[in-house]
């Protein structure tokens, strides 16, 4: 069977509703798969195999590639997913869905400037796509281009405030690059809206340190590790405080 999980999607961050089995924005997979009865990955063969049977008729058809890349990915074959996303695009250059899918793609398979590149072109068709800017900021970050991925961060949250999770990658930017204030303002943010977030409290608490507010510190250090009990990270650094 299959229990809904909702939440943060796995690929671009958008938070479900707790009954929803795919994200509303990238129709990636939230559901968490039973071994005795995986459906979501029966409908997604049967998705595939309709498709393929489909394409028989209509080669040609760039809906049918799309929903066939569709199937493939949620199955984990990110291969025939990329080659069904790229089908599309050689069909219909300007399918912005597809180039975004070729950027989850490209992600997955650890092809960052692919990625970032695939992105840009879904932006360019779509500007106020906010998993666009995000899945854009995540790839320019792990590229080690923080400026640049902080800026397609921003843009994620201007399209839409409530993307919290690009907060938190703002955040780890923002105290990489050593802006302490810029990255309280980011986590507290995430703290607000999610208090049970334990690695936003200590991150939190690093800034706050670095700002001087040893106070604050030791209270986000020490509800870290009340949230997670065994982070040696926090337990060290709020050890170093009480000294």
């Amino acid at each position: 069977m299959t229990t809904p999980s909702g939440g943060p999607c796995p690929d671009c961050g958008v938070d479900n509703a707790a009954d929803h089995n795919f994200c509303k924005h990238c129709g990636a997979p939230l559901v968490l798969l039973a071994p005795d009865g995986p459906l979501a990955l029966n409908f997604a063969h049967r998705k595939r195999d309709r498709c393929l049977e489909l394409l028989r008729t209509s080669p040609a058809n760039p809906r049918v590639h799309f929903e066939l890349g569709l199937a493939y990915y949620h199955l984990g074959d990110v291969g025939h997913a990329t080659a069904a996303f790229q089908r599309v695009l050689a069909l219909e250059p300007e399918y912005p869905h597809a180039h975004f899918h070729l950027a989850l793609c490209h992600y997955r398979r650890g092809a960052m400037g692919e990625c970032a590149a695939a992105a840009r072109r879904a932006l360019a068709l779509n500007p106020q796509s906010a998993p666009a800017w995000f899945r854009l900021g995540l790839a320019l970050f792990h590229l080690g281009r923080l400026a640049e991925a902080g800026d397609a961060f921003e843009h994620t949250l201007v399209t839409d405030p409530q993307y919290v999770i690009a907060w938190y990658h703002l955040g780890i930017i923002r105290e990489r690059q050593d802006d302490p204030l810029a990255a309280i303002d980011c986590f507290e943010r995430i703290v607000d809206t999610n208090p049970d977030d334990a690695s936003a409290h200590y991150h939190l608490g690093i800034c706050y340190e670095r700002a001087g507010k040893d106070g604050l510190a030791m209270g986000e250090l020490a509800r870290a590790l009340q949230l997670a009990p065994g982070d040696e990270a926090a337990a060290s650094a709020l050890q170093e405080l009480q000294r």
